[in-house]
Order: structure tokens, then C-alpha cells, then sequence
């Protein structure tokens, strides 16, 4: 990168929406830090040139005007165009009800590019953020309300306007999605089933299914494969242990089966993967970690 500045939040009040890290990059030809997986959601903003982002099997070219969203446990990649390189704000955010604002915008795991165009608003707020480095209950109210008036610039007015937030039935959906995200998170490594979430929220598996398709994009099972591969990723990274004890703390006791899923989704080996990390990478994603400490 030419120029780079970040901000990193390691503590924080707020629980249940709350700010992780925000930045500005003007990037070199063909830059790119990934492809990777990050614990937390990371929404871009291209203020000036162009480049390409890549999820799954799709692929988007996207200018300036244009965002993306990268999801927590998914594996993502972008790259900065090679004639004309984009600069673009970034906020990272996590929080139980996180999943549940960006519904509310019409973004899920099918809906992740946009565009605004309010260029100059977003990148004034993002700055705003930058220069509020100050570890204090106000200063984190303070960016709290900057990261509410960030999402509002993430769509138009006229888009139909959505209040299935204000619904009973809805809030209740909310309820479970929470409930077996937060499940997911403290027994991953149990070797978790579809059946045993969904006897934890105590609803059928069906309902479950669409509670996660509806809001996410995904099915409880790919949420779950997605989030123990990040975990594999992030053990890989940041530790020396074997890779049959990656494979059991991330829930798989097969090291076989756990390799084949783990080349699938990323496209090399855990070995292969453990050999190409940086060291950069490592100080990054200690830094990601701390912030959602």
C-alpha cells in the first residue's frame, strides 16, 4: 500500500453492535491481502479507482461509488486494479445484532456489492472515526453514533423501506438466530450437528434452515463448516500445533476428512496454508483477535 491508516478498538462497552477497526488505503497496482477469512464483518467503500471482488464462485469488477462486504467465517478475496488502483474507508463491526442490521438494509450472503452516493459523507465520517483514538466510555459512544450514521449511507431512500425489525414475529426470529449463532460459537468443537441447534433454539430443523437462509443467505450447515474453517485458518496462523489437533479443536476428530474440506474451501493443504502465511499475516489477525476481546 502507498498510504494506509487504521484504527484499532480493543475495548469497548457496547456489546451487542459495536465498532472493531476502521482504515483508509490508497493501494498499489494489483494489491491484494487475501484471499483469507476474518472473524468479524468488514464493509469497503471505493472513493476513487477500481478493482475486483470475489466470493464464492462470484466475481464483481467494481469503481468508484461501489462497496462490498466481507462476512464473518467466509473466505473472501479483492484485488486493486492494475492501470487504475482503488483507494477505498473500510469499517470493521461485530455484535449479536450486526447480522440483523445489515438484513434490515436488504444485504445477506446473496447480497453483498452496493453503491452510494455519498462519496464524501462516508469518508468523512470514516476519518471522524480515525481521529477519535481516544480509550474512553464517551469517545466510544462517539463512534458508536458515527457507525450508525455509516450504515445510513449505505443505501438510498427511496429503496422500500423495511420494518420486520419492529414485528414480534420477526424479533422473535432475530431471537434464534442470536441464540444459535452464540450456540455455534461456544460448541463448535464439539463436532456440532444441524439437529443439535436446532434442539437447542427448540425449533424444527426446517424452520432453523429458513431462519438462517432468510437472514444470512446460507444454510445452518454452511454457517457452521464456515465458521469452524475459519477457526482452522486462525489456529493455523497463529500456532505451531499438528494439524490433527487443529482438526479436533475445530470439531472434526477425521484429520483426513478435515484436510479435504479445508483444501476445498481454501485450495491448499493445512500444511500448504500454515507454509504461506507472513508474518504480516500473523500480526494482522492478532490484531483483529484483540479488538473483539
Amino acid at each position: 500500500m502507498e498510504q494506509s491508516f487504521v484504527l484499532h478498538l480493543p475495548n469497548r462497552q457496547i456489546q451487542d453492535f459495536y465498532l472493531c477497526f476502521c482504515g483508509y488505503a490508497k493501494c498499489e497496482p494489483l494489491h491484494s491481502p487475501g484471499p483469507g477469512v476474518r472473524p468479524n464483518y468488514v464493509i469497503h467503500y471505493i472513493l476513487e479507482g477500481a478493482g475486483t471482488y470475489q466470493v464464492d464462485n462470484r466475481r464483481y469488477s467494481l469503481k468508484a461509488g461501489q462497496g462490498f462486504i466481507l462476512e464473518p467465517n467466509v473466505l473472501t478475496f479483492y484485488e486493486a486494479d492494475r492501470d487504475n488502483p482503488w483507494s477505498y474507508v473500510w469499517v470493521g463491526f461485530s455484535g449479536p445484532r450486526a447480522p440483523q442490521y445489515l438484513s434490515c438494509l436488504g444485504f445477506n450472503h446473496n447480497h453483498l456489492v452496493f453503491k452510494s452516493s455519498e462519496s464524501e459523507r462516508i469518508k468523512e465520517l470514516v476519518f471522524k472515526m480515525l481521529r477519535a483514538n481516544r480509550n474512553s466510555p464517551k469517545n466510544e459512544f462517539y463512534l458508536h453514533g458515527l457507525l450508525f450514521e455509516f450504515f445510513s449511507c449505505l443505501t438510498d431512500e427511496d429503496m422500500p423501506q423495511q420494518q420486520d425489525d419492529l414485528d414480534h414475529d420477526r424479533e422473535t426470529t432475530n431471537r434464534y438466530l442470536r441464540e444459535a449463532v452464540a450456540y455455534i460459537q461456544q460448541h463448535f468443537s464439539e463436532g456440532l450437528r444441524v439437529s443439535d441447534l436446532a434442539e437447542h433454539v427448540a425449533v424444527s430443523r426446517g424452520y432453523l434452515y429458513q431462519i438462517f437462509n432468510e437472514t444470512l443467505g446460507m444454510s445452518p450447515k454452511q454457517y457452521l463448516t464456515n465458521f469452524c474453517m475459519t477457526r482452522a485458518t486462525e489456529l493455523l496462523t497463529l500456532d505451531n500445533e499438528p494439524v490433527e489437533v487443529v482438526a479436533q479443536k475445530c470439531g472434526y476428530p477425521n484429520p483426513v476428512a478435515f484436510s479435504a474440506l479445508f483444501r476445498k474451501r481454501t485450495g491448499m493443504s493445512p500444511t500448504q496454508y500454515r507454509i504461506q502465511v507472513t508474518a504480516g499475516d500473523r500480526d494482522r489477525l492478532r490484531k483483529e483477535l484483540e479488538s473483539l476481546r
